[in-house]
């Protein structure tokens, strides 16, 4: 019941009229208005409290499918990404999963509302999207005669959900509740720009906190519409898209992209991407993407940037193990403050990451038996994490098979550097899915620790790609049967082919394999 209905109640009982009369006229039960006067009572809030119990099926669906269409990109035409493809992918059922797919595709769902070449409305495709914080504008061009090859209703239906479910997935729903000086990639003045050189005949805006000043809004052409509230825009486009002709695979796989960023930097026109005129830097986390478990994390903490910039700087710069590091050099490559810095620096110290120990920073000195020990600390880790994500709900899956799918990408770069990352996102992946949180912060943290070893030590991961890729694929395949001692042998697998690569690669630095196997043999 409506929050104003429940005071109005209150402030009649404390008016002196008698509980059972303001219950008759509420229609409710008297015991309702006496808990509603009880809570009042107390000081507490009159909204709706959180129902106890297990959270309602819908609700989870709605995340985990938004998380799947939110990915596909052009592929969301496959039969992959039919309610059939997705319901068999995460374990649930295929009306739920139809259900959410009929909520992010709205208007576009409707029986009646016709895609043929006889609709009436037919004629708009979408020009372009712009999203930067805090502002996100869809714009749409009429188009005379059809567009391109006619695509049927069910395909249409399934690109204008992906659109939705993006916005959804990407956790934008969290921009009304952040501060107007939160870090933007993408200015206001750079959106505006694109709305004037792409001059789209009709466009919609949300903006929770009005950044779009009246000026320049009465300077653009065509029909626009700029709302504060995002329930009311997504309604809004949701209308809009069920009277397209087309929605662009281009605009689709740039989404997927950038979802797990909250899609911050998306500039996208019908023509292709559009050059970014200037690039922000950040050193801070920018907080775009809620901590969902449906969708890979890409938002870095400034540790992580940090480490990245590192491995980067221990490239271009020689860093050997020892070597003090040249902190003026690293700020003006980062482009932040010292004291910024120092602060990071001081933290990676703290998380063993750097030397600190002779003062200033340092490049730790790195043993092959410290190598060893990590290795088998993470194999260790990861056979309790898989043995945990083999008996959690099938959903789990969704952001480790995301992971997966981008490992088959840049493994077609064949850059050690993409393909290392790509690899040991997809195992962190696996940690957050497993549900068990403490084992999966201790694992990341030696994530972490891996990739300052794997810099200094240059290894390169290129020629072990294949092998890579095989691995996950049967770790991935093991998980989806729920086959927990499967999932285990593979991962064990993988851990002795990567010391077995890393021995062959550095073998100069005597890494010991007889010692790597009296340490890792399963007990």
């Amino acid at each position: 019941m409506d929050v104003a209905v429940r005071n109005s109640a209150v402030g009649a009982v404390f008016a002196g009229t008698p509980m059972t009369e303001v219950a008759r006229d509420v229609g409710v039960a008297h015991s309702t208005v006496r808990r509603w006067v009880a809570r009042a009572a107390r000081g507490e809030p009159l909204t709706e409290r959180p129902r106890p119990g297990r959270p309602r099926i819908q609700d989870t669906a709605d995340h985990v499918v938004a998380a799947v269409l939110a990915t596909a990109g052009a592929r969301i035409d496959s039969q992959d990404f039919s309610t059939r493809g997705v319901a068999t992918a995460t374990g649930l059922s295929q009306s739920v999963v139809s259900r959410s797919v009929r909520s992010f595709a709205g208007e576009a769902a409707r029986p009646g509302t016709g895609r043929g070449a006889d609709n009436p409305a037919r004629g708009h495709v979408l020009s372009l999207v712009a999203v930067g914080y805090p502002v996100l504008v869809v714009g749409l061009d009429r188009v005379p005669g059809t567009v391109g090859a006619a695509r049927s209703a069910r395909a249409l239906r399934r690109r204008s959900a992906a659109v939705v479910a993006a916005v959804h997935a990407a956790g934008i729903d969290g921009w009304a509740d952040r501060t107007k000086s939160d870090h933007r990639q993408v200015q206001e003045e750079e959106i505006l720009r694109l709305l004037r050189s792409a001059d789209p005949d009709r466009w919609l805006a949300f903006d929770p906190h009005g950044d779009l000043a009246e000026d320049d809004l009465e300077e653009l052409s065509g029909e626009g519409a700029v709302h504060a509230h995002l329930d009311d825009f997504v309604a809004h486009v949701q209308t809009v898209l069920g009277s397209v002709a087309d929605v662009p695979g281009s605009l689709l796989d740039l989404l997927a992209a950038r979802v797990s960023r909250g899609l911050e930097g998306v500039l996208w026109s019908r023509g292709g991407q559009v050059p970014r005129s200037t690039e922000s830097k950040t050193f801070e986390s920018t907080g775009l993407v809620p901590d969902s478990r449906w969708l890979p994390r890409e938002n870095l903490s400034m540790t992580e940037q940090l480490a990245y910039a590192l491995r980067q700087e221990i490239i271009d710069s020689g860093y050997r193990s020892g070597d003090r590091i040249r902190v003026r050099v690293l700020m003006h490559r980062l482009g932040v403050p010292r004291s910024a810095l120092d602060a990071a620096l001081r933290r990676m110290v703290d998380d063993e990451l750097l030397d600190g120990s002779r003062g200033g920073f340092r490049i730790p000195t790195i043993t092959a038996r410290d190598v060893l020990d990590l290795y088998v600390a993470r194999q260790a880790l990861g056979t309790i994490l898989l043995r945990g994500l083999a008996e959690a709900p099938r959903r789990n899956l969704v952001p480790v098979r995301q992971a997966f799918r981008r490992i088959e990408a840049v493994a077609r770069t064949r850059r050690g550097d993409e393909v290392e990352d790509a690899d040991l996102r997809f195992q962190q992946e696996i940690a957050r899915a497993s549900g068990l949180d403490q084992t999966a912060r201790t694992f990341e943290s030696l994530t972490r620790r891996l990739r300052m070893y794997i810099s200094v030590l240059r290894l390169d991961y290129a020629p072990a790609t294949e092998r890579i890729l095989y691995d996950d694929r049967r770790i991935l395949s093991r998980l989806e049967q729920g086959d927990a001692a499967g999932a285990v042998d593979a991962w064990r697998g993988k851990i002795d082919n990567a010391v077995r690569h890393m021995s062959g690669t550095a073998a100069h630095r005597r890494f010991d394999v007889a010692l790597w196997q009296r340490l890792s043999a399963p007990r």
